[in-house]
């Protein structure tokens, strides 16, 4: 699925927002976006000590018309079942095809990788069930998470660790 530059970026901030959010809340840390680069997408800053952290981001999805769907440009009436199973593959895919981008990155901050599952259907206890069969390949990415929308809150608050 193609997107407009400006359409990628609000995606991204988005995603980063949330990431921001949850880290000071959840870990008690002060960060905020310091700017917006092309690899890694984001960068972080720590206010409290000027520590500074890149983000990959990234999406799931199941298949290209889970995708359009999401951003409303779907014309299908309905979509054919989804396994858990496919999604934890389209994941391993998806993790090799970044830590292998990640390779070529120039940077001096550590590096994460942020995966926004944007399943409708699956949830963090879902990709939990399957955690053994995720395959994490060596990368530079020093901490790699999923983040889950949690629907009882609204809001993207779930935050699963990989690595």
């Amino acid at each position: 699925m193609s997107y407009s530059l400006d359409e990628k970026w609000l995606i991204e901030e988005g995603a980063a927002q949330a990431l921001v959010k949850l880290l000071n809340n959840q870990q008690n840390k002060n960060y905020s976006i310091l700017k917006h680069t092309d690899r890694p997408d984001i960068v972080l800053e720590n206010q409290q000590d000027g520590s500074r952290l890149g983000v990959e981001i990234t999406h799931l999805f199941y298949d290209s018309e889970e995708a359009r769907s999401v951003f409303g440009r779907s014309r299908a009436q309905s979509h054919p079942p989804e396994y858990i199973e496919e999604y934890i593959r389209r994941l391993n895919v998806l993790l090799q095809q970044k830590s292998e981008k990640a390779r070529g990155y120039s940077h001096q901050d550590p590096l994460a990788l942020l995966i926004r599952v944007v399943s409708p259907i699956f949830h963090m206890l879902d990709f939990e069930t399957y955690a053994c069969k995720i395959a994490v390949p060596p990368s530079d990415f020093e901490i790699i998470w999923l983040l889950f929308f949690d629907f009882q809150a609204r809001d993207w608050t779930l935050l699963e660790r990989l690595r």
